[in-house]
């Protein structure tokens, strides 16, 4: 959060009598001004900085609070409210702009109550995992997966897939020598290297996807790993001082100017 203050204004008030409300006005417009521009800054910042560019809902991550004549402060925030998703901007994105860890997601809730991901772990895009422009795997795979696994909680149990479902996402076959094949996708879930239930797992834990006879291509589409600490991306109060040493006079002097006019 950045918060655009303008220390000495009062005095300098003080010392201009009878332009008191000039002064005001055009210095809560001048803030205004600056708050937008930092506002603008910090997008800049996020399209260089993030793998891909930024997606239009972290472009939305910030709004900025406006001054009045009566409260000479503008504030440049990250949005405490959702923009139409389940969490929101704050919780979601935080770490990016502070460092350190990140909250879980919803696909990590849904195979956390499925009791296949570890506590303490996340779950990061694999080698196979299909990516959008933005660096992200898209929503419909996520969606896809947690019907697959049957892991939408009580209130979304009907979008769990059926086996009739399942069996056309598959496509099992035989070929003509009776070999199992599998024409579609398989998905399977590995919880990493070791015996389980009674059965030797030498891949990394993970979603993992099988095609072709007996299933033998084998690709990871999503891999368990260890909640790690995110280094801060964005410095936005560096941003917001940056601005306000750049704008903030010229600003000032183009309000107070036109506050002036239009008092005549």
């Amino acid at each position: 959060m950045i918060k655009v203050e303008i220390r000495g204004l009062d005095q300098a008030m003080a010392g201009l009598a009878g332009m008191q409300k000039q002064m005001r006005y055009a210095a809560s417009r001048a803030l205004n001004n600056v708050a937008f521009a930092a506002n603008a800054a910090i997008k800049d910042e996020m399209r260089r900085t993030f793998k891909g560019g930024a997606t239009p809902y972290t472009l939305a991550a910030f709004k900025v609070i406006k001054a009045d004549k009566v409260s000479l402060t503008a504030t440049v925030a990250l949005r405490a409210d959702s923009g139409g998703k389940a969490r929101s901007y704050d919780v979601t994105l935080k770490h990016l702009f502070t460092g350190g860890t990140r909250t879980f997601k919803g696909m990590e809730g849904a195979f956390r109550r499925l009791g296949v991901l570890p506590d303490g772990h996340i779950i990061v895009p694999g080698a196979a995992c299909p990516l959008d422009a933005y660096g992200n795997p898209p929503r419909s795979l996520i969606v896809q997966l947690i019907s697959y696994f049957n892991a939408f909680g009580e209130v979304g149990y009907k979008a769990n897939m059926s086996d009739k479902k399942r069996s056309r996402l598959e496509k099992i076959g035989r070929t003509a020598s009776g070999y199992k094949t599998i024409g579609g996708v398989q998905y399977f879930v590995s919880r990493g290297p070791g015996v389980w239930y009674g059965r030797r797992q030498v891949l990394p834990a993970g979603i993992w996807s099988k095609t072709g006879v007996h299933g033998v291509d084998v690709k990871p589409i999503f891999l368990f790993v260890r909640t790690g600490r995110w280094r801060q991306f964005i410095d936005v109060q560096k941003i917001g001082e940056f601005v306000v040493r750049q704008k903030w006079q010229g600003e000032f002097d183009k309000e107070f100017a036109a506050a002036l006019r239009s008092a005549r």
